[in-house]
């Protein structure tokens, strides 16, 4: 018996008609992981996916607030995997996801993937969702778009304008969030260095979020501390 090829399964999987198991939402046309997942165990049973955690968070933080998730998918020796920025029922990226945003989005990722090795990609290949718009490109209140007339000063403040209250808020609950999935004091710091940039900015324009942030980072490292000198008390 041959071994399995990428050509195969593509093939194979890209033949299926998934057109009778979509759904309209409005202007877009979805296929639910629930029904997808069994087109792909109809066609390839042995098929395994998983969820990507990141140092034990089930998304990847980013700069402004938001996330994203990521998946993956394999057939026999074949893999293949997709990310998602966590999104909103408008398909807007959400700051400060909540459990169900990060689950809702982990599925979509997953019906990507699949598209990813050809089963439903006739649906997401209609999408122009990833094309420049009007729409998604307008530039936040109070900002305008930059000109290359604009002085080198005048580019630093529009960049400088995106740390918002709002972002500083949620940064601190975000770090607040990964720090708990850190074991020891070598990991702490990492995660602390990891993010000098946006700690600076707190530092400089947000000082009451820079405190509890500085509040938040004490505490955790205390536990860590407590916990490795009870574990230490233990084995003597």
């Amino acid at each position: 018996m041959s071994e399995l090829t990428f050509k195969e399964i593509w093939e194979t999987l890209y033949a299926v008609d998934v057109s009778k198991h979509t759904e309209k939402k409005m202007q877009f046309t979805y296929l639910s992981w629930a029904r997808g997942w069994t087109l792909m165990m109809e066609s390839f049973p042995q098929a395994k996916y998983n969820f990507i955690d990141f140092d034990g968070v089930p998304y990847r933080l980013l700069a402004d607030g938001t996330a994203e998730v990521m998946t993956s998918i394999k057939i026999d020796e074949h893999e293949r995997s997709m990310i998602l920025p966590i999104m909103d029922n408008k398909n807007n990226a959400v700051v400060n996801p909540n459990s169900r945003q990060v689950n809702d989005n982990r599925q979509r990722c997953l019906v990507k993937n699949m598209a990813m090795i050809g089963l439903g990609m006739s649906v997401f290949s209609q999408w122009d969702d990833h094309l420049p718009s009007e729409e998604k490109d307008v530039q936040p209140k109070g900002k305008k778009p930059l000109t290359k007339e604009e002085p080198k000063k005048e580019e630093v403040e529009e960049v400088d304008d995106t740390y918002t209250l709002k972002w500083a808020d949620s940064f601190v609950d975000a770090f607040e969030k990964v720090i708990i999935f850190q074991d020891s004091r070598e990991d702490l710091v990492n995660r602390w260095k990891e993010k000098t940039s946006e700690i600076g900015m707190l530092e400089t324009k947000f000082p009451e979020q820079k405190k509890r942030l500085d509040k938040i980072f004490k505490t955790r490292s205390s536990e860590i501390n407590e916990k490795s000198n009870q574990s230490q008390t233990t084995e003597e």
